[in-house]
């Protein structure tokens, strides 16, 4: 939806609004809740009403008879744009300016339909001329209702205006779409606009007042500079107080005009919510070390903070409007609502969602290769050590979780004698977080393989530095290679660190088969061996790592121990337990 300026008399009046501005800004703004049901067919504030252009005089704002007297108000315009008619009807209440406001309004009342834009203002300033072009915003933030595409195609979206034109945005901040097929009914709208520098600016729209929410659109942060969604050079600054009011748009030859209609209008300084600046709400792969930050609305003088998973909130204390949860968990949904406190009571807030970094089982993921979209980017991530021979494949038939996991082949009756393959990170990863405490990877051999030794070695960001000698923590079975069912190895990060390696700064990953000495593979013809590994990742402590008896890894001593050892028995005869 666009606004169009359709008369240089607008242009002339840009002094006139600056210096309306100025004023503006520097009146004391006493903050007086009010709100308009136009009941009894007789308005309860005092309103002025305009529209642009003011031509033809076929503009008119009149309340209409609602069931059991309840009544409302409709904004009407009978001539086509293309023919003088007015392309906006305005309605501002006059008894206060606002700052931090909440306006609200019922909107599209049952019964009474029309296929136009029209929705609420807030910080709203005005002129009416006494001819064309009639009543000017100045500026204003606004929320539309777009209705011009039918009941089944319903969206809002917020807009900062300047002079009656939207020419200010170089991007629209996004249309969002109601859900629902058909919308031929009243929804309740809300504007909640809070703050100065910056201003913080949210539209919603709910069942009815009170009722489920069905939408909303992300937050405006409109600052005095220029930002990135207003066009170059044409900043008109923050709007710091305005007038609250309802406005109907129709730009088109047809329809004719426009007929919309708005009802139980109300605009209060202590009704905004608080405004989630991080993590935002939604938000998902959050760092378990986050802070929770927020703007309150200026009415408040405390608040009452709610934080917790999903579903299990509790009340904690913040000094402000900042808030240290401590160390979270890994790959949980939390909850958090910041209800403020000010002169006329509590005023609860939104509650806000996001997710954090990890796995829902509470690890840090290494890799679980579903990313990789085939061989040579798999490679790329996990290179070996015998170049230009490739023994990284992408598997998708046989898996543990997922669609995909690695294959790795390794010849170790070649000299080096072993096979590596090393993941690298970009940034040194801090393995200390959140309670982690071992390393977990799934694995699965071919009794065809000959039996030798898995290791996994981990580097930190200081080993060129240092020097110091890189550990290589063994898989305890030497028959693993050959077990043909998925067994998890555990290794405790413990291994690592007390053999030099910074937990807080590890760069490599690898995984090696083979030490140093020839696997007894034939030479002729050449022969191939391979494991799959999937789902490497790094958990607190799910169980002791110190049962002998868990040789598949579950935490449990169970009959998939036995048949993990008895697979060993049938490749090789023999087994070793750890």
């Amino acid at each position: 939806m666009r606004m169009k300026i359709i008369s240089k008399k607008i242009r002339n009046a840009m002094t006139v609004c600056a210096v309306l501005a100025a004023i503006a800004m520097l009146s004391d703004t006493a903050q007086a809740n009010w709100s308009e049901t136009f009941g009894g067919n007789a308005f309860d504030q005092t309103w002025t009403f305009g529209c642009y252009p003011d031509m033809t005089g076929t503009f008119s704002a009149t309340i209409k008879n609602g069931p059991a007297n309840d009544d409302y108000l409709s904004l009407n315009e009978t001539t086509s744009a293309a023919a003088g008619g007015s392309q906006f009807g305005m309605g501002f209440c006059t008894v206060e300016d606002f700052t931090d406001v909440r306006v609200g309004a019922v909107v599209n009342v049952t019964g009474d339909d029309s296929r136009n834009y029209f929705g609420i203002a807030a910080r709203a300033n005005y002129f009416v001329d006494s001819g064309a072009p009639g009543m000017v915003t100045t500026g204003a933030y606004i929320l539309i209702y777009h209705w011009e595409d039918g009941p089944a195609r319903v969206r809002i979206e917020i807009l900062k205006i300047y002079m009656n034109d939207d020419a200010i945005m170089k991007v629209f901040e996004p249309e969002v779409r109601v859900p629902g097929l058909n919308h031929s009914r009243s929804h309740y709208v809300e504007l909640d606009v809070v703050g100065s520098g910056p201003v913080y600016v949210t539209g919603s729209i709910y069942e009815y007042k009170g009722g489920p929410l069905l939408v909303r659109t992300p937050t405006m942060v409109d600052t005095s500079g220029n930002d990135p969604w207003e066009k170059p050079g044409l900043n008109d600054g923050v709007y710091v107080n305005g007038k609250s009011g309802v406005f109907a748009i129709n730009e088109h030859p047809t329809p004719v005009g426009y007929h919309s209609t708005l009802d139980t209008v109300s605009s209060v300084s202590d009704g905004p919510a608080a405004v989630c600046l991080s993590p935002a709400d939604g938000a998902t792969g959050v760092g378990v070390d986050t802070d929770l930050q927020w703007v309150e609305a200026a009415f408040a003088t405390s608040r009452e903070l709610w934080f917790g998973k999903k579903g299990a909130m509790k009340k904690v204390t913040s000094a402000g409007a900042t808030y240290d949860p401590g160390p979270l968990q890994f790959g949980q949904t939390y909850q958090w609502q910041v209800n403020q406190i000010g002169p006329g009571g509590m005023v609860k807030g939104l509650v806000w969602t996001f997710t954090t970094e990890g796995t829902a089982e509470g690890c840090l993921l290494v890799d679980d290769f579903e990313s990789y979209a085939d061989d040579w980017t798999l490679r790329d991530a996990w290179p070996d050590n015998i170049p230009p021979v490739d023994y990284a494949y992408l598997e998708t038939g046989v898996v543990y979780a997922g669609k995909k996991a690695l294959r790795f082949e390794y010849q170790n009756q070649y000299d080096p004698y072993l096979t590596e393959l090393t993941h690298t990170y970009a940034d040194p990863q801090d393995w200390t977080r959140a309670g982690l405490a071992a390393l977990y990877l799934y694995l699965r051999g071919d009794e065809d393989n000959y039996a030798q030794k898995l290791y996994v070695v981990l580097e930190d960001a200081e080993v060129p530095a240092n020097s110091h000698a890189v550990p290589a923590v063994p898989e305890p079975n030497a028959y693993a290679v050959k077990n043909e069912s998925w067994q998890k190895w555990a290794i405790e990060l413990s291994e690592f660190s007390d053999n030099g390696v910074s937990l807080a700064r590890i760069k490599k990953i690898s995984i090696r088969v083979g030490d140093g000495t020839s696997s007894g593979q034939p030479l002729e013809p050449p022969d191939v061996d391979m494991i799959y590994i999937d789902e490497i990742k790094v958990c607190p402590r799910m169980c002791s790592l110190n049962m002998g008896g868990d040789v598949d890894g579950d935490c449990r001593i169970d009959f998939g121990d036995f048949a993990a050892v008895a697979d060993g028995w049938l490749a090789e005869g023999t087994y070793e337990l750890p």
